[in-house]
């Protein structure tokens, strides 16, 4: 399925693909109870995470089928073990989830790669962006802010635009927006990133 999820992405005109990369060991233990169940077929958020993981040759495989087709092939890692992983794949960018922004330790191990950074925002508040940004430009690594808004779908009053120059002020730094929302959003969203 994950190579399918390359060959729609390239096939639609993308320039790049992401991933989530989640290890079970690193991230959960066998008797963490769910918060949220959400998978029926698994009885622990370990087994589900377990079940999401993919080997490290099968990462090799998926990063040369993107190079194949020309894509960036960028991951959102959620433990520093995944960061070592994915640096011995090789990545374009790191996209750091909205949810990982204020783990100091993961944004010290990204940044210490060199590998630019694409700090997702849509659950962080202000003051968390903030010192994410700082940290990441106190190492001098490439930086995009991307506005997003976690709701899904994501009615269009809802989407931020207006927070793009926000950010573009605050950060001087690339900022980019994304919310899969249809094609009535694309043309204001092509003219705030200025393309």
């Amino acid at each position: 399925m994950a190579h399918a999820f390359i060959e729609a992405i390239a096939d639609a005109g993308a320039g790049a693909v992401k991933f989530q990369t989640h290890i079970a060991a690193a991230e959960s233990t066998p008797s963490e109870p769910w918060r949220v169940r959400f998978s029926q077929q698994d009885e622990t958020r370990f087994e589900y995470w377990k079940r999401m993981e993919f080997t490290e040759a099968q990462w090799h495989e998926l990063k040369r089928h993107a190079d194949e087709r020309g894509l960036l092939f960028l991951s959102s890692p959620f433990s520093i073990e995944a960061v070592e992983l994915l640096e011995r794949v090789g990545v374009d960018a790191w996209k750091v989830a909205s949810g990982e922004v204020s783990n100091t330790p993961l944004f010290e191990r990204l940044a210490a790669t060199g590998v630019p950074i694409i700090l997702s925002t849509g659950m962080s508040p202000l003051l968390e962006i903030d010192a994410a940004v700082k940290q990441v430009k106190s190492y001098n690594v490439p930086l995009t802010v991307l506005q997003c808004t976690s709701s899904y779908p994501c009615p269009p009053e809802k989407v931020g635009l207006n927070l793009i120059p926000f950010f573009r002020e605050r950060y001087d730094c690339s900022v980019r927006s994304f919310r899969s929302l249809g094609h009535h959003l694309c043309r204001p969203r092509c003219c705030l990133h200025g393309h």
